[in-house]
């Protein structure tokens, strides 16, 4: 409902628009706080500034013309540039809404531990307990059998090679 309130407020004229602004990795934001301070100071119409944690090296710039998101991060010492094109909304709204992993998955998929004392070592799927958001797992890469319960967000599933 405030989404569609704060629509009305902007001019019919002005039609938003998503933009990827490129960033120097870890310092995302840096540069959306720095922008969210030029908006205010220099009156530039970007409405909104979105910093994905799914994505490194990128803040999405919601405005009405690419040249308004360049000049905002002008001069900014981490900002790399605007990429040419624009975003699609529903493209944007899966990255602030990611789907949970545990219902993803099943006994005998192979996940990539991500988080935690095993990080970055793969796991076999035992059991998947979602109301819980915990999976049970078997360690791959040690020499005895190893038994583990992590929470869901701490695997992803394991890329295949070849695929």
């Amino acid at each position: 409902m405030e989404q569609e309130d704060s629509m009305e407020q902007r001019s019919p004229s002005i039609q938003p628009r998503l933009y990827a602004v490129r960033t120097v990795a870890g310092r995302e934001l840096d540069v959306a706080l720095i922008i969210e301070q030029r908006v205010k100071d220099e009156n530039i119409p970007i409405f909104s500034v979105i910093v994905p944690s799914q994505i490194r090296g990128y803040v999405i710039v919601e405005t009405p013309a690419a040249f308004h998101a360049a000049n905002a991060i002008q001069g900014i010492r981490y900002a790399k540039g605007v990429v040419p094109g624009i975003l699609r909304y529903e493209d944007v709204e899966r990255l602030l809404r990611p789907e949970a992993v545990v219902e993803t998955l099943k006994p005998g998929d192979v996940v990539e531990i991500i988080s935690g004392p095993f990080r970055g070592m793969k796991a076999q799927v035992v059991r998947v307990q979602p109301g819980r958001n915990e999976v049970v797992l078997n360690v791959l890469e040690v020499e005895y059998p190893l038994q583990i319960t992590v929470p869901g967000d701490s695997v992803r599933p394991a890329r295949e090679r070849g695929s």
